[in-house]
C-alpha cells in the first residue's frame, strides 16, 4: 500500500494577463460567469483576486516557459503588461466543481479585457477564444484540466514527441492533478515508439484513480491520510471517458500497472507516482511498453473532444 497526504486544503490558481487592466475584476465577472458556485466565490473568502504589473505578479517566468495550445497567438502575451492572478481556495473534497468555478471565473475576467488565460497547475496558456463561453457543468480531464509534459532522459527539451526516434528514452510527467490534492504521474524510460501509448495509459490512469479519489474524500471529509494499492488496474476504454466522447472503434484492453512513490526532487516539494510494469514482469521495462500498454491502449487519431456547454 502507498500513504497518500491529503492536504487541508488546495489553490486553485489561475492568471488572466492582459494589455487592458481591469478597476475591479470581481465586478466585472459578477455579470458574466453562469455557474452558481461561481457567483458565491465571488466577494467571498475563498477566493482572491489581486492584479499586479506583471514583473510584479510572481508569474512572469512560469508563464513564459509555458505550453501553449496555440503557438501562433505568442504576441498577445508580449503585449501583456498586466497580470491579473485568480486564486480560489477548498478542501480536495469541494473539487472538481470549485476549480471549475474559478476557471469560470478567470474566463470572465479575460473576456472582460481580451486577456489570455494561464492555468499555473497544468502549466499552459489556454487558447484567447478560451475566454468565451461558460464551464461545461459535467467535468472532464480533456477540458484543459490535464497536460502531459515529455522530455528526454538526458533532460533535452520539452515537445510532444515531434521528431523523436523509435529507440528515445522519454519522461512523461502529468501537470494539472496536484490541484485535486492528488499526487502527478510520472512515467519513465518511455521508448520513444511508445510515445502515444505511454499518453494514453497515463490520461486513462488518472481518469480512474481521481474517480477513486473523489468516491473516499466523500466518505471521508477532512481525512488527513489515505492508502491506495500499489497496483492500479488500467482499462483502456477510459480514454473515452477522458474525453467525454462516445466509443469508436476498439475500447482497449486492461493493463495492470505498479505505483509506487517518486523520490523527491525539485523545490515544489509535491508527491509524484511512479508508473511501470506490474509486480512479476520479469523483461525489461521497454517490452512491457512495447509488448503490452502499446497493444493495449486504444488508438485514437483525431482528438474526440466535445464542445463547450
Amino acid at each position: 500500500m502507498i500513504d497518500l497526504t491529503v492536504p487541508a486544503s488546495v489553490a486553485a490558481p489561475f492568471v488572466v494577463a492582459t494589455a487592458h487592466p481591469l478597476d475591479d475584476p470581481v465586478r466585472a465577472a459578477r455579470g458574466r460567469v453562469g455557474l452558481p458556485l461561481a457567483a458565491e466565490l465571488l466577494g467571498s473568502s475563498l477566493l482572491r483576486v489581486r492584479g499586479r504589473p506583471v514583473a510584479e505578479s510572481g508569474y512572469a517566468d512560469l508563464i513564459r516557459t509555458a505550453a501553449r495550445a496555440r503557438p501562433e497567438e505568442a504576441h498577445l502575451l508580449d503585449g501583456a503588461r498586466h497580470h491579473i492572478v485568480i486564486t480560489g481556495h477548498a478542501p480536495p473534497v469541494s473539487q472538481p466543481a470549485h476549480a471549475q468555478a474559478v476557471r469560470e471565473i478567470a474566463r470572465a475576467v479575460a473576456e472582460a479585457c481580451d486577456g489570455v488565460v494561464y492555468d499555473a497547475w497544468s502549466h499552459q496558456v489556454l487558447p484567447h477564444a478560451f475566454r468565451r463561453g461558460p464551464e461545461h457543468p459535467e467535468f472532464c480531464l480533456a477540458d484543459d484540466w490535464l497536460a502531459t509534459f515529455v522530455t528526454g532522459e538526458e533532460g533535452r527539451e520539452e515537445g510532444a514527441g515531434e521528431g523523436r526516434g523509435q529507440n528515445d528514452e522519454l519522461h512523461l510527467v502529468t501537470a494539472g492533478l496536484h490541484r485535486f490534492g492528488f499526487p502527478e504521474l510520472e512515467a519513465a524510460a518511455v521508448p520513444g515508439g511508445n510515445l502515444f501509448a505511454a499518453v494514453t495509459l497515463l490520461r486513462c490512469l488518472a481518469v480512474g484513480l481521481l474517480d477513486e479519489h473523489w468516491a473516499w474524500l466523500a466518505c471521508n471529509p477532512g481525512a488527513p491520510l489515505r492508502r491506495v494499492p500499489a497496483e492500479a488496474r488500467v482499462d483502456g476504454a477510459d480514454v473515452w471517458r477522458y474525453w467525454a466522447a462516445e466509443p469508436t472503434g476498439a475500447a482497449g484492453a486492461p493493463v495492470r500497472v505498479r505505483l509506487r512513490p517518486a523520490p523527491p526532487e525539485g523545490a515544489d516539494g509535491l508527491p509524484y507516482l511512479m508508473v511501470g510494469p506490474p509486480a512479476g514482469f520479469d523483461a525489461p521495462a521497454a517490452l512491457w511498453w512495447n509488448d503490452v500498454v502499446d497493444l493495449a491502449m486504444p488508438y485514437v487519431p483525431e482528438a474526440p473532444r466535445r464542445t463547450a456547454a
